[in-house]
């Protein structure tokens, strides 16, 4: 059961002296689910609720991606993830050497815009870089990522969206 809510109140009950949260569901419909749960032991995972991208905005940024793949005579996975290097998400990873190329095999795995790259940290010790793909991305990595695909296409003289236009789009992401 997965679903949006918001905690309405916290405190502590009495008798068992135990946590006690109480979530408000946008849902309510969840009380069916719940009550085949009530007394069983749970695993419960909460995140901090935001924005999803809209299917206009990837629509979007693959539309521009074509165009430039096209301009550029380069596949659009190569355009994809030029602009996930360059304005992409990524995180730091220590590990040995050895393990480096073996996690980056695993971790291509999970998409096109996927990957790693070996670079040196502030320290001066070698790191690995994972890139994540933009299916994960919030509001404001994708705009950024957007952003980005659409300064390439301007240089490539590429028609693309009038500003108003485009902050029409990202105003509209998770509605």
């Amino acid at each position: 059961m997965q679903n949006t809510a918001i905690i309405s109140d916290i405190g502590i009950d009495y008798k068992t002296k135990k946590a006690k949260i109480t979530f408000l569901f946008d849902n309510k419909e969840v009380l069916q689910q719940a009550e085949d749960l009530q007394d069983k032991k749970l695993n419960v995972e909460v995140k901090k609720w935001y924005k999803k991208r809209s299917n206009n905005a990837n629509a979007y940024l693959w539309t521009l991606i074509e165009k430039l793949s096209q301009k550029l005579n380069m596949s659009r996975i190569e355009v994809y993830k030029k602009h996930i290097y360059e304005a992409g998400t990524y995180q730091e990873l220590g590990m040995e050497e050895e393990t480096m190329d073996k996690f980056s095999k695993i971790w291509q795995n999970n998409g096109l815009g996927w990957f790693c790259e070996k670079s040196v940290n502030e320290y001066g010790e070698i790191v690995l870089r994972a890139y994540f793909g933009s299916s994960t991305y919030n509001t404001k990595e994708m705009t950024r990522l957007l952003d980005s695909v659409i300064q390439d296409c301007k240089s490539q003289n590429i028609e693309t969206m009038t500003p108003s236009e485009l902050n029409s789009l990202l105003e509209s992401w998770g509605k």
